[in-house]
């Protein structure tokens, strides 16, 4: 993963949010031909989530007979259908907007984990796949800005979006984390034989356990969404709907050290959510 235009991109689309947004809350506190009483409404919604593939950045030191050697891959994260739950707390302001707040625990377990473009000490490595299972899990709120278009019956159109945080917890992925320091170790000794010689267990010993550092699991970023739905007031209290939304994550970065090296991962995160969901208005 090229690091600049990654954050290049994000912050294009990041200031794409931040200036819909702004759009949305200018009219929020005017009002319109069909205003009506502001009124408070709570919520729940539990979308399936969809994360797209993740391509990452693997990154290490490990010290050796030759020093400190370095070694780096592009990484894929792939996912299975995961599920988000969120809470929500908001404010109709009797012209079509609304302003809520929402809190949110995501989970979605890893289907594979792969290996390309590895090199180690500046020599190419071929490329490899490791089990892994487990979920990555999400726990994060976001403050949210909703327009409902009047249809002159009990359907509701809404579009809208917002801004937040995440934290994304990888303490409970299970995978083989020496497997990319090993194939970089591997490569490395047979840099110093003639041309032609190949693993065995005495030119190539497995590394010892834990020789790889714990990489942290946890970090915390911004995130935004944007989306849109469809409601139907059932009764004048309780609204139910559906809907779509897009979010995305800014960078996350996992690190760790011990004796022996370092290794850093950066990644993010983005999927895609469709929602079945219920407010009560007060």
């Amino acid at each position: 993963m090229r690091r600049i235009p990654y954050l290049t991109g994000l912050l294009q689309r990041i200031f794409v949010a931040a200036a819909a947004l702004a759009v949305f809350l200018l009219p929020v506190f005017t009002s319109d031909a069909r205003a009506s009483e502001p009124r408070w409404y709570v919520g729940l919604s539990v979308p399936v989530m969809f994360l797209d593939d993740s391509e990452s950045a693997t990154s290490g030191t490990m010290v050796t007979q030759r020093g400190s050697v370095p070694y780096r891959a592009d990484t894929v994260n792939e996912y299975k259908t995961g599920f988000k739950v969120s809470g929500i707390l908001g404010r109709e302001f009797g012209n079509g907007f609304r302003l809520q707040v929402e809190g949110f625990f995501g989970k979605a377990d890893l289907s594979k984990l792969s290996y390309s473009k590895i090199t180690a000490a500046g020599v190419p490595v071929p490329g490899i796949n490791t089990p892994v299972s487990g979920p990555a899990e999400q726990l994060g709120a976001m403050v949210n800005v909703w327009y409902d278009f009047s249809e002159g019956s009990r359907w509701r159109p809404f579009i809208g979006g917002g801004i937040g945080f995440v934290q994304v917890d990888w303490d409970g992925v299970k995978y083989d984390d020496q497997a990319l320091a090993q194939a970089a170790s591997d490569t490395v000794r047979l840099a110093t034989l003639p041309p032609g010689a190949s693993c065995t267990p005495n030119i190539c010993p497995q590394l010892p356990s834990n020789y790889v550092p714990e990489v942290s699991g946890i970090d915390t970023v911004f995130a935004y969404k944007v989306g849109g739905g469809l409601g139907y007031e059932l009764t004048n209290h309780i609204t139910l709907q559906v809907g779509y939304r897009f979010f995305k994550t800014n960078q996350l970065e996992f690190n760790g050290r011990n004796a022996t090296g370092t290794v850093k991962v950066t990644t993010a995160l983005q999927g895609h959510l469709f929602e079945v969901g219920v407010r009560y208005r007060f």
